[in-house]
């Protein structure tokens, strides 16, 4: 009998005897791989029990099962939760000494305002009655860009941070369609404000409003520059009402308040205590509330600046809110269309619905916006702002009376609304949350009415339209936004579909091994 030597490897048996033997039985000689190996130990080929290692046996069983429970767990992560997403949001958060909180406070944007100043062709013909109708041109945009910063800024320690803002603005020639310093026919804002408040004082105090008014010399029109009107000039009736009145300034401009530090103090939240209240509003100037409005929903004070929104709001469904503090109130934006913006970068864009200046007998949830005492509400596209404008009658609505109703574009020859030039709208990215695109645009007009300056009929005279632009945009920021839409998204997938193959060939090796694991194997 030739005699069996029996080496280590379970699989492997060699006869031992002469040549001739040897190689009679060579068919019978079985060569295993590594593969087979594996096969092996992981229960998927049958041998004899008595050649089986058990202690390896167990010990790959136990790997496999916490590969498959670690690839299932990975599975989920990555496939039925936000934590992946949450890892890159969490770098938004406003927490001191971090690189968004440095950018919030000197963004790494800067703004294009755009204005756009209605000039008044026949306004001595209208006063005079020789034309049934005013005439105006749209003259612009003059073109400013505006570096802002957060200034004050304080970190409360519970999730809040207190800041205040500061504006510089810079004249942009090459953009600007006009010369700032030409003339143009402008409404008179002071001497109408006036005169609406005149309808309020004791027959003493309009004799002494109307010396004061001939002296000035003032009428319902004026001949200025646009930067005068923009930015500042010294107003002669003005500075007779301030004997009168000590708080009120000499020097009067649409836009005066913009350029430099805004009395307002905001108080918003930081992120840090959640991100589903990263950059809201929680309180201006000490207040929750405006005291404005007679509703909680219309007065709380809310919603973002528009640069920042909390990002679990980015599903498509939910209403952004955006707080505009010179129109006293809250906007809202609604999801319309996936568009690409920054040359590349999908972005979904928002609009603000056309009934938001809708009069409330077309959309009821603007009644709130009716001022109590009296108690009117404003025609269809125009908006009442005159409680935050210091008394003045100043109505907000978009561009050209855009949405409005038609009596205000009738009213005045010139007004032409265009969807496309005058619509609000904001592309947003749909992971960081914050606009890369779009264009804010809102006019500012004046109301008169009848017996005001030889005024006939009650009319909303068109003063001046601005429109706000991303415009430049610093190449730190452009290659943030780059890596967090296409590297983060590169590697989110790769994770995805890893975790998925792992997952999957882990539950296959599991399974199989159950099932060939039942099986005894075949006995020689």
């Amino acid at each position: 009998m030739p005699e069996m030597i029996a080496f280590n490897s379970p699989e492997t048996v060699v006869v031992a005897g002469n040549e001739n033997d040897l190689r009679k039985q060579r068919p019978l000689k079985k060569k295993t791989s590594a593969l087979n190996t594996v096969f092996f130990y992981l229960g998927l080929e049958q041998r004899s029990d008595k050649d089986a290692n058990v202690c390896f046996k167990i010990l790959i069983l136990v790997a496999l099962l916490v590969l498959f429970f670690s690839s299932a767990i990975g599975f989920i992560i990555m496939w039925f939760t936000d934590v992946y997403n949450n890892s890159i949001l969490e770098k938004l958060i406003l927490a001191p000494n971090t690189t968004a909180a440095e950018w919030w406070v000197t963004p790494p944007v800067f703004p294009l305002l755009k204005v756009h100043v209605f000039n008044y062709t026949n306004s001595r013909e209208f006063l005079r009655g020789e034309d049934s109708k005013l005439r105006v041109q749209d003259l612009g945009p003059f073109v400013y860009k505006e570096t802002a910063q957060k200034i004050d800024v304080r970190h409360n320690g519970d999730g809040t941070i207190a800041y205040r803002e500061h504006r510089h603005i810079e004249y942009l020639p090459e953009e600007s369609h006009g010369n700032p310093f030409d003339e143009v026919t402008v409404p008179n804002v002071v001497l109408l404000s006036a005169e609406m408040k005149k309808m309020n004082l004791g027959t003493f105090e309009k004799i002494m409003y109307g010396g004061m008014k001939g002296t000035a010399g003032s009428t319902a029109f004026m001949r200025t520059s646009v930067d005068s009107f923009l930015w500042g000039y010294d107003d002669q009736l003005l500075s007779k009402l301030k004997t009168f009145l000590p708080d009120v300034t000499n020097r009067f401009g649409m836009l005066m308040s913009r350029n430099g530090t805004g009395s307002e103090n905001f108080t918003i939240y930081s992120g840090e205590s959640t991100l589903e209240h990263l950059a809201v509003i929680k309180e201006m100037d000490g207040s929750t509330r405006l005291h404005q409005w007679h509703t909680d929903e219309c007065d709380l004070v809310g919603g973002t600046d528009g640069s920042q929104f909390p990002p679990h709001l980015m599903d498509r469904q939910a209403t952004l809110q955006v707080f505009i503090k010179s129109l006293c109130r809250k906007f809202p934006l609604l999801y319309d269309s996936e568009v690409m913006a920054l040359e590349g970068i999908p972005a979904w864009r928002y609009k603000i619905p056309p009934t938001v200046f809708q009069h409330p007998s077309v959309h009821k949830q603007n009644e709130c916006f009716c001022p109590q005492e009296p108690k009117t509400c404003s025609p269809s596209g125009v908006f009442n702002i005159t409680g935050c404008s210091m008394g003045a009658p100043i109505f907000a609505s978009f561009p050209h009376f855009y949405t409005g109703d038609r009596v205000l574009i009738d009213a005045i020859d010139g007004i032409e609304p265009v969807q496309e030039q005058h619509e609000t709208f904001a592309d947003i990215h749909p992971r960081l949350a914050f606009p890369i695109g779009g264009a804010s645009r809102f006019q500012i007009n004046i109301r008169v009415q009848p017996g005001m300056e030889s005024f006939k009929q009650e009319l909303y005279l068109p003063v001046i339209w601005l429109e706000v632009v991303p415009g430049e945009i610093s190449d730190e920021l452009r290659a943030m936004i780059y890596h967090s839409t296409y590297s983060a998204n590169a590697i989110q997938m790769s994770l995805k579909i890893g975790s998925l193959a792992i997952f999957a060939l882990s539950f296959v090796l599991v399974i199989a091994k159950c099932f060939y694991g039942r099986r005894k194997p075949n006995k020689t």
